[in-house]
Protein backbone atom coordinates (compact mmCIF):
# COMPACT_ATOMS: atom_id res chain seq x y z
CA UNK A 1 0.00 0.00 0.00
CA UNK A 2 1.28 3.45 -0.91
CA UNK A 3 0.77 5.34 2.35
CA UNK A 4 -0.05 9.01 2.11
CA UNK A 5 0.32 11.92 4.50
CA UNK A 6 -2.57 12.85 6.73
CA UNK A 7 -2.92 16.12 4.86
CA UNK A 8 -4.44 14.13 2.02
CA UNK A 9 -7.15 13.04 4.43
CA UNK A 10 -8.24 16.47 5.64
CA UNK A 11 -11.77 15.08 5.88
CA UNK A 12 -10.74 12.57 8.55
CA UNK A 13 -13.28 12.55 11.36
CA UNK A 14 -12.13 11.05 14.63
CA UNK A 15 -14.40 9.76 17.38
CA UNK A 16 -15.83 12.69 19.30
CA UNK A 17 -18.36 10.70 21.32
CA UNK A 18 -17.54 9.44 24.85
CA UNK A 19 -18.45 5.96 25.99
CA UNK A 20 -22.20 5.71 26.64
CA UNK A 21 -21.51 4.92 30.29
CA UNK A 22 -18.54 5.08 32.63
CA UNK A 23 -16.33 1.97 32.62
CA UNK A 24 -13.77 1.60 35.41
CA UNK A 25 -10.57 -0.44 35.22
CA UNK A 26 -7.81 -0.93 37.78
CA UNK A 27 -4.11 -1.42 37.11
CA UNK A 28 -1.39 -2.45 39.53
CA UNK A 29 2.33 -2.37 38.89
CA UNK A 30 5.15 -0.08 37.84
CA UNK A 31 4.95 3.70 37.83
CA UNK A 32 8.10 5.74 37.46
CA UNK A 33 9.86 8.57 35.67
CA UNK A 34 11.52 7.88 32.31
CA UNK A 35 14.66 9.82 31.37
CA UNK A 36 14.92 9.49 27.58
CA UNK A 37 18.20 10.29 25.82
CA UNK A 38 18.15 10.05 22.03
CA UNK A 39 21.54 9.40 20.42
CA UNK A 40 22.58 8.96 16.79
CA UNK A 41 24.00 5.48 17.45
CA UNK A 42 24.25 3.31 20.54
CA UNK A 43 27.57 3.98 22.32
CA UNK A 44 30.42 1.49 22.50
CA UNK A 45 32.00 0.74 25.91
CA UNK A 46 34.00 3.70 27.25
CA UNK A 47 32.63 5.99 24.52
CA UNK A 48 31.45 9.55 25.13
CA UNK A 49 28.75 11.14 23.04
CA UNK A 50 26.10 13.83 23.23
CA UNK A 51 22.37 13.40 23.15
CA UNK A 52 20.39 14.70 20.20
CA UNK A 53 17.34 15.15 22.40
CA UNK A 54 16.41 14.62 26.04
CA UNK A 55 13.05 14.35 27.76
CA UNK A 56 11.71 13.41 31.19
CA UNK A 57 8.29 11.73 31.11
CA UNK A 58 6.13 9.46 33.20
CA UNK A 59 6.80 5.78 32.62
CA UNK A 60 6.34 2.26 33.92
CA UNK A 61 4.35 -0.48 32.18
CA UNK A 62 1.23 -0.14 34.29
CA UNK A 63 1.27 3.64 34.27
CA UNK A 64 1.70 3.76 30.50
CA UNK A 65 -1.01 1.18 29.82
CA UNK A 66 -3.52 2.95 32.07
CA UNK A 67 -2.75 6.29 30.43
CA UNK A 68 -3.51 4.70 27.05
CA UNK A 69 -6.76 3.25 28.42
CA UNK A 70 -7.76 6.60 29.94
CA UNK A 71 -7.21 8.43 26.66
CA UNK A 72 -9.45 5.85 24.99
CA UNK A 73 -12.20 6.81 27.43
CA UNK A 74 -11.98 4.48 30.43
CA UNK A 75 -11.98 5.57 34.07
CA UNK A 76 -8.58 4.21 35.09
CA UNK A 77 -7.37 3.70 38.67
CA UNK A 78 -3.73 2.90 39.45
CA UNK A 79 -2.41 1.01 42.48
CA UNK A 80 1.34 1.50 42.86
CA UNK A 81 4.04 2.91 45.12
CA UNK A 82 6.35 5.85 44.50
CA UNK A 83 8.67 7.98 46.58
CA UNK A 84 7.80 10.98 48.70
CA UNK A 85 9.83 13.34 46.52
CA UNK A 86 9.51 15.89 43.74
CA UNK A 87 9.77 13.20 41.10
CA UNK A 88 6.81 11.44 42.71
CA UNK A 89 4.84 14.69 42.69
CA UNK A 90 5.51 14.95 38.96
CA UNK A 91 4.41 11.35 38.37
CA UNK A 92 1.09 12.05 40.09
CA UNK A 93 0.58 15.34 38.26
CA UNK A 94 1.07 13.68 34.88
CA UNK A 95 -1.48 10.97 35.72
CA UNK A 96 -3.96 13.58 36.86
CA UNK A 97 -3.62 15.48 33.56
CA UNK A 98 -4.83 12.31 31.84
CA UNK A 99 -7.62 11.78 34.42
CA UNK A 100 -6.03 8.63 35.88
CA UNK A 101 -7.21 8.17 39.49
CA UNK A 102 -4.18 8.22 41.81
CA UNK A 103 -6.06 8.01 45.12
CA UNK A 104 -4.74 4.46 45.68
CA UNK A 105 -1.07 5.31 45.14
CA UNK A 106 1.24 4.83 48.14
CA UNK A 107 4.17 7.14 48.92
CA UNK A 108 7.38 5.82 50.53
CA UNK A 109 8.38 8.45 53.08
CA UNK A 110 12.00 9.50 52.79
CA UNK A 111 12.62 7.35 49.69
CA UNK A 112 13.16 8.32 46.06
CA UNK A 113 10.74 7.41 43.31
CA UNK A 114 11.69 4.75 40.75
CA UNK A 115 13.16 5.92 37.46
CA UNK A 116 14.46 4.48 34.20
CA UNK A 117 17.27 5.65 31.91
CA UNK A 118 16.27 4.98 28.30
CA UNK A 119 18.82 5.27 25.50
CA UNK A 120 17.01 5.68 22.18
CA UNK A 121 19.24 4.68 19.25
CA UNK A 122 17.99 6.66 16.25
CA UNK A 123 20.03 4.79 13.66
CA UNK A 124 19.41 1.30 15.00
CA UNK A 125 15.80 1.92 15.95
CA UNK A 126 16.28 0.38 19.42
CA UNK A 127 15.79 1.56 22.98
CA UNK A 128 17.76 0.28 25.97
CA UNK A 129 16.29 0.61 29.46
CA UNK A 130 18.18 0.72 32.77
CA UNK A 131 15.74 0.76 35.67
CA UNK A 132 16.29 1.86 39.26
CA UNK A 133 13.41 0.58 41.43
CA UNK A 134 11.90 2.30 44.41
CA UNK A 135 10.66 0.80 47.64
CA UNK A 136 8.57 -2.34 47.01
CA UNK A 137 4.95 -2.53 48.08
CA UNK A 138 4.49 -5.18 50.75
CA UNK A 139 1.43 -7.42 51.04
CA UNK A 140 0.68 -5.81 54.42
CA UNK A 141 0.40 -2.40 52.76
CA UNK A 142 -2.31 -3.67 50.44
CA UNK A 143 -5.00 -3.74 53.10
CA UNK A 144 -8.49 -5.16 52.63
CA UNK A 145 -9.84 -1.61 52.71
CA UNK A 146 -7.44 -0.46 49.97
CA UNK A 147 -8.21 -3.49 47.79
CA UNK A 148 -11.95 -3.14 48.25
CA UNK A 149 -11.93 0.55 47.48
CA UNK A 150 -9.79 0.11 44.36
CA UNK A 151 -11.87 -2.77 42.98
CA UNK A 152 -15.28 -1.25 43.64
CA UNK A 153 -17.29 -1.20 40.37
CA UNK A 154 -14.24 -2.33 38.35
CA UNK A 155 -14.86 -4.10 35.04
CA UNK A 156 -11.29 -5.47 34.90
CA UNK A 157 -8.03 -5.43 36.84
CA UNK A 158 -4.67 -5.48 35.06
CA UNK A 159 -1.28 -6.48 36.50
CA UNK A 160 2.01 -5.73 34.76
CA UNK A 161 3.94 -8.39 36.73
CA UNK A 162 5.73 -6.02 39.14
CA UNK A 163 5.13 -5.73 42.91
CA UNK A 164 4.12 -9.39 42.74
CA UNK A 165 3.80 -10.13 46.46
CA UNK A 166 1.24 -7.38 46.91
CA UNK A 167 -0.26 -8.02 43.46
CA UNK A 168 -1.18 -11.56 44.53
CA UNK A 169 -3.26 -10.08 47.35
CA UNK A 170 -5.16 -7.77 45.00
CA UNK A 171 -5.61 -10.54 42.42
CA UNK A 172 -7.12 -12.83 45.06
CA UNK A 173 -9.48 -10.05 46.13
CA UNK A 174 -10.47 -9.50 42.49
CA UNK A 175 -11.26 -13.16 41.97
CA UNK A 176 -13.37 -13.21 45.14
CA UNK A 177 -15.38 -10.30 43.75
CA UNK A 178 -15.68 -11.78 40.27
CA UNK A 179 -13.56 -9.07 38.65
CA UNK A 180 -11.72 -10.45 35.57
CA UNK A 181 -7.92 -10.48 35.81
CA UNK A 182 -5.51 -9.64 32.97
CA UNK A 183 -1.82 -10.34 33.58
CA UNK A 184 1.10 -9.12 31.49
CA UNK A 185 3.97 -11.58 31.07
CA UNK A 186 6.81 -9.36 29.90
CA UNK A 187 9.76 -11.21 31.38
CA UNK A 188 10.57 -13.77 34.08
CA UNK A 189 10.00 -12.44 37.60
CA UNK A 190 9.64 -14.01 41.07
CA UNK A 191 5.97 -14.61 41.85
CA UNK A 192 4.80 -14.06 38.28
CA UNK A 193 3.93 -17.73 37.80
CA UNK A 194 1.51 -17.61 40.75
CA UNK A 195 -0.02 -14.41 39.37
CA UNK A 196 -0.46 -16.02 35.95
CA UNK A 197 -2.30 -18.84 37.67
CA UNK A 198 -4.95 -16.32 38.77
CA UNK A 199 -5.37 -14.78 35.31
CA UNK A 200 -8.37 -14.91 33.02
CA UNK A 201 -6.39 -13.27 30.21
CA UNK A 202 -2.65 -13.06 29.47
CA UNK A 203 -0.68 -10.77 27.16
CA UNK A 204 2.95 -11.81 26.73
CA UNK A 205 6.00 -10.25 25.14
CA UNK A 206 7.62 -11.89 22.13
CA UNK A 207 10.31 -13.67 24.09
CA UNK A 208 8.50 -14.59 27.32
CA UNK A 209 6.94 -17.90 26.17
CA UNK A 210 10.29 -19.27 25.00
CA UNK A 211 12.12 -18.13 28.12
CA UNK A 212 9.43 -19.48 30.46
CA UNK A 213 9.08 -22.88 28.78
CA UNK A 214 12.54 -23.39 27.29
CA UNK A 215 11.00 -24.29 23.94
CA UNK A 216 13.11 -23.22 20.97
CA UNK A 217 10.32 -22.64 18.43
CA UNK A 218 7.79 -19.87 18.99
CA UNK A 219 4.83 -22.10 18.15
CA UNK A 220 5.91 -24.79 20.60
CA UNK A 221 6.47 -22.14 23.26
CA UNK A 222 2.97 -20.72 22.76
CA UNK A 223 1.41 -24.18 22.94
CA UNK A 224 3.39 -25.00 26.09
CA UNK A 225 2.47 -21.66 27.71
CA UNK A 226 -1.23 -22.10 26.87
CA UNK A 227 -1.07 -25.64 28.25
CA UNK A 228 0.41 -24.49 31.55
CA UNK A 229 -2.39 -21.97 32.03
CA UNK A 230 -5.54 -24.08 31.56
CA UNK A 231 -7.85 -21.51 33.16
CA UNK A 232 -7.09 -18.52 30.91
CA UNK A 233 -9.60 -17.68 28.18
CA UNK A 234 -6.99 -16.40 25.75
CA UNK A 235 -3.29 -15.68 25.31
CA UNK A 236 -2.03 -12.81 23.16
CA UNK A 237 1.67 -12.63 22.26
CA UNK A 238 3.01 -9.41 20.76
CA UNK A 239 5.59 -9.71 17.99
CA UNK A 240 6.58 -6.08 17.42
CA UNK A 241 6.57 -5.14 13.74
CA UNK A 242 5.32 -8.65 12.89
CA UNK A 243 2.01 -8.02 14.66
CA UNK A 244 0.47 -10.26 17.31
CA UNK A 245 -0.87 -13.79 17.77
CA UNK A 246 -3.96 -14.92 19.68
CA UNK A 247 -4.71 -18.37 21.07
CA UNK A 248 -8.34 -18.44 22.16
CA UNK A 249 -10.22 -21.27 23.83
CA UNK A 250 -13.27 -22.50 21.98
CA UNK A 251 -15.41 -23.64 24.90
CA UNK A 252 -17.31 -26.78 23.96
CA UNK A 253 -16.55 -26.46 20.25
CA UNK A 254 -15.07 -29.63 18.80
CA UNK A 255 -11.66 -29.54 17.18
CA UNK A 256 -11.63 -29.21 13.40
CA UNK A 257 -8.37 -31.16 13.23
CA UNK A 258 -4.75 -31.22 14.34
CA UNK A 259 -2.14 -28.60 13.43
CA UNK A 260 1.45 -27.63 14.19
CA UNK A 261 1.41 -23.99 15.21
CA UNK A 262 4.81 -23.21 13.69
CA UNK A 263 3.42 -24.37 10.33
CA UNK A 264 0.10 -22.55 10.75
CA UNK A 265 1.47 -19.12 11.74
CA UNK A 266 3.21 -18.38 8.40
CA UNK A 267 0.04 -19.36 6.52
CA UNK A 268 -2.12 -17.02 8.60
CA UNK A 269 0.47 -14.26 8.32
CA UNK A 270 0.39 -14.48 4.53
CA UNK A 271 -3.40 -14.49 4.54
CA UNK A 272 -3.47 -11.44 6.84
CA UNK A 273 -1.17 -9.61 4.43
CA UNK A 274 -3.26 -10.43 1.37
CA UNK A 275 -5.62 -7.45 1.81
CA UNK A 276 -2.73 -4.99 2.14
CA UNK A 277 -1.11 -6.54 -0.94
CA UNK A 278 -4.32 -6.09 -2.91
CA UNK A 279 -4.51 -2.43 -1.87
CA UNK A 280 -0.95 -1.92 -3.12
CA UNK A 281 -1.97 -2.66 -6.72
CA UNK A 282 -1.61 0.55 -8.76
CA UNK A 283 -4.96 2.23 -9.16
CA UNK A 284 -6.58 0.38 -6.27
CA UNK A 285 -8.57 2.63 -3.92
CA UNK A 286 -6.76 3.47 -0.72
CA UNK A 287 -8.72 2.84 2.48
CA UNK A 288 -9.22 5.74 4.88
CA UNK A 289 -6.80 5.97 7.80
CA UNK A 290 -7.73 4.32 11.08
CA UNK A 291 -5.92 7.03 13.01
CA UNK A 292 -4.29 10.41 12.49
CA UNK A 293 -1.67 11.15 15.13
CA UNK A 294 -1.16 14.49 16.84
CA UNK A 295 1.70 15.29 14.44
CA UNK A 296 -0.47 14.49 11.41
CA UNK A 297 0.75 10.97 10.59
CA UNK A 298 -1.90 8.83 8.92
CA UNK A 299 -1.99 5.27 10.27
CA UNK A 300 -3.74 2.39 8.53
CA UNK A 301 -5.16 -0.80 9.97
CA UNK A 302 -3.26 -3.99 9.16
CA UNK A 303 -4.89 -7.22 8.07
CA UNK A 304 -5.88 -10.22 10.17
CA UNK A 305 -6.53 -13.90 9.60
CA UNK A 306 -7.93 -16.67 11.77
CA UNK A 307 -8.24 -20.44 11.76
CA UNK A 308 -11.94 -19.70 12.47
CA UNK A 309 -12.38 -23.21 13.89
CA UNK A 310 -10.79 -24.63 17.03
CA UNK A 311 -7.72 -26.74 16.30
CA UNK A 312 -5.77 -29.33 18.27
CA UNK A 313 -2.30 -27.84 18.61
CA UNK A 314 0.60 -30.11 19.51
CA UNK A 315 4.29 -29.66 20.24
CA UNK A 316 6.56 -30.15 17.25
CA UNK A 317 9.77 -31.06 19.05
CA UNK A 318 10.65 -34.63 20.01
CA UNK A 319 10.95 -36.32 23.40
CA UNK A 320 14.72 -36.52 22.92
CA UNK A 321 14.90 -32.73 23.12
CA UNK A 322 13.44 -32.54 26.63
CA UNK A 323 16.84 -32.13 28.38
CA UNK A 324 17.71 -29.24 26.05
CA UNK A 325 14.36 -27.60 26.76
CA UNK A 326 14.89 -27.91 30.49
CA UNK A 327 18.40 -26.49 30.29
CA UNK A 328 17.27 -23.57 28.13
CA UNK A 329 14.59 -22.61 30.65
CA UNK A 330 17.05 -22.75 33.53
CA UNK A 331 19.56 -20.59 31.64
CA UNK A 332 16.79 -18.08 30.90
CA UNK A 333 15.95 -17.95 34.62
CA UNK A 334 19.60 -17.31 35.52
CA UNK A 335 19.83 -14.58 32.88
CA UNK A 336 16.67 -12.91 34.15
CA UNK A 337 17.92 -12.99 37.74
CA UNK A 338 21.23 -11.41 36.69
CA UNK A 339 19.46 -8.69 34.69
CA UNK A 340 17.37 -7.92 37.76
CA UNK A 341 20.45 -7.70 40.04
CA UNK A 342 19.16 -10.81 41.85
CA UNK A 343 21.83 -13.36 40.90
CA UNK A 344 21.43 -15.53 44.00
CA UNK A 345 17.73 -16.11 43.35
CA UNK A 346 17.68 -17.76 39.91
CA UNK A 347 15.34 -20.46 41.24
CA UNK A 348 12.74 -17.77 41.93
CA UNK A 349 12.64 -16.92 38.21
CA UNK A 350 12.30 -20.51 36.96
CA UNK A 351 8.94 -22.09 36.29
CA UNK A 352 7.88 -24.94 38.53
CA UNK A 353 7.20 -26.77 35.26
CA UNK A 354 10.90 -26.85 34.38
CA UNK A 355 12.46 -27.42 37.78
CA UNK A 356 15.29 -29.97 37.74
CA UNK A 357 13.50 -32.14 40.30
CA UNK A 358 10.26 -32.41 38.35
CA UNK A 359 11.32 -32.15 34.72
CA UNK A 360 9.40 -30.33 32.04
CA UNK A 361 5.61 -30.31 32.03
CA UNK A 362 5.71 -29.39 28.34
CA UNK A 363 6.54 -32.91 27.22
CA UNK A 364 5.71 -34.23 23.75
CA UNK A 365 2.08 -35.32 23.77
CA UNK A 366 0.90 -32.01 25.20
CA UNK A 367 -2.11 -30.86 23.21
CA UNK A 368 -4.23 -27.74 23.54
CA UNK A 369 -7.49 -26.79 21.86
CA UNK A 370 -7.48 -23.24 20.53
CA UNK A 371 -8.61 -20.92 17.77
CA UNK A 372 -5.61 -19.09 16.30
CA UNK A 373 -5.61 -15.51 14.99
CA UNK A 374 -2.81 -13.39 13.54
CA UNK A 375 -3.16 -9.59 13.42
CA UNK A 376 -0.71 -7.50 11.43
CA UNK A 377 0.99 -4.45 12.86
CA UNK A 378 -0.63 -1.21 11.73
CA UNK A 379 0.84 0.47 8.67
CA UNK A 380 2.86 3.69 8.92
CA UNK A 381 4.57 5.86 6.28
CA UNK A 382 8.31 5.30 5.90
CA UNK A 383 10.27 7.25 8.50
CA UNK A 384 7.26 7.87 10.75
CA UNK A 385 8.58 5.80 13.67
CA UNK A 386 10.33 8.07 16.18
CA UNK A 387 10.59 5.87 19.29
CA UNK A 388 9.20 2.43 20.20
CA UNK A 389 9.43 2.98 23.98
CA UNK A 390 6.12 1.91 25.56
CA UNK A 391 4.62 0.46 22.37
CA UNK A 392 3.79 -2.78 24.16
CA UNK A 393 2.23 -0.86 27.05
CA UNK A 394 -0.04 1.06 24.69
CA UNK A 395 -1.03 -2.23 23.05
CA UNK A 396 -2.00 -3.68 26.44
CA UNK A 397 -3.88 -0.52 27.43
CA UNK A 398 -5.96 -0.94 24.28
CA UNK A 399 -6.63 -4.61 25.06
CA UNK A 400 -7.77 -3.51 28.53
CA UNK A 401 -10.16 -1.08 26.84
CA UNK A 402 -11.49 -3.75 24.52
CA UNK A 403 -12.05 -6.36 27.20
CA UNK A 404 -13.62 -3.90 29.65
CA UNK A 405 -16.07 -2.59 27.05
CA UNK A 406 -17.07 -5.98 25.64
CA UNK A 407 -15.22 -5.73 22.34
CA UNK A 408 -14.37 -9.05 20.64
CA UNK A 409 -10.74 -9.78 21.38
CA UNK A 410 -9.71 -9.94 17.72
CA UNK A 411 -11.11 -6.46 17.11
CA UNK A 412 -9.38 -5.23 20.26
CA UNK A 413 -6.08 -6.49 18.82
CA UNK A 414 -6.65 -4.43 15.66
CA UNK A 415 -7.35 -1.35 17.78
CA UNK A 416 -4.25 -2.10 19.86
CA UNK A 417 -2.02 -2.34 16.79
CA UNK A 418 -3.19 1.09 15.62
CA UNK A 419 -2.76 2.69 19.06
CA UNK A 420 0.74 1.19 19.40
CA UNK A 421 1.72 2.53 15.98
CA UNK A 422 0.43 5.99 16.86
CA UNK A 423 2.47 5.97 20.07
CA UNK A 424 5.61 5.33 18.02
CA UNK A 425 5.22 8.63 16.15
CA UNK A 426 6.51 10.60 19.15
CA UNK A 427 9.25 10.29 21.73
CA UNK A 428 8.64 8.49 25.01
CA UNK A 429 5.91 6.16 26.18
CA UNK A 430 3.01 8.62 26.46
CA UNK A 431 3.49 11.67 24.24
CA UNK A 432 2.26 9.88 21.12
CA UNK A 433 -0.67 8.04 22.73
CA UNK A 434 -3.86 8.86 20.82
CA UNK A 435 -7.08 10.27 22.23
CA UNK A 436 -10.46 9.08 20.99
CA UNK A 437 -10.55 12.02 18.61
CA UNK A 438 -7.44 10.69 16.83
CA UNK A 439 -9.15 7.38 16.02
CA UNK A 440 -11.79 6.43 13.47
CA UNK A 441 -15.13 5.83 15.25
CA UNK A 442 -15.44 2.36 13.71
CA UNK A 443 -12.25 1.28 15.47
CA UNK A 444 -13.78 1.97 18.92
CA UNK A 445 -17.17 0.38 18.34
CA UNK A 446 -17.91 -2.77 20.28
Amino acid sequence: MQLTAAGQHSDFQGCNEPLPQAVKVVGMGSSCQDLLAQVATFPCPDAKLRTEAFEAQGGGNCGNALTAAARLGLHATIVSKIGDDGVGDGILAEFQRDAVDTSHMLRAEGSPSPFTYIVVDREGGTRTCIHTPGQPMTPEELTAELAGSALRDAALVYFDGRLTEAALVLAAAARQRGVPVLVEAERLRPGLEQLLGMADFVVSSTHFPQEWTGEELLGDALVATFGRLPHIRWLITTLGSRGSVLLERGGDEESAGAAVLDDLLPLLTREAGAAAAAAAIPGAPQPPPACVSANGTAIYQGGSASSERVLSLRLQRSAAEAPRVLQAALVAAETAAAANADIGNAAGYASAGVSPSEGSEAAPGLEVQARVTVVQAALLPAGAVVDTTGAGDSFIGSIVYGEATGMPVRRAMQLASVVAACKCTASGARQGLPHRSNLAPSLLQH
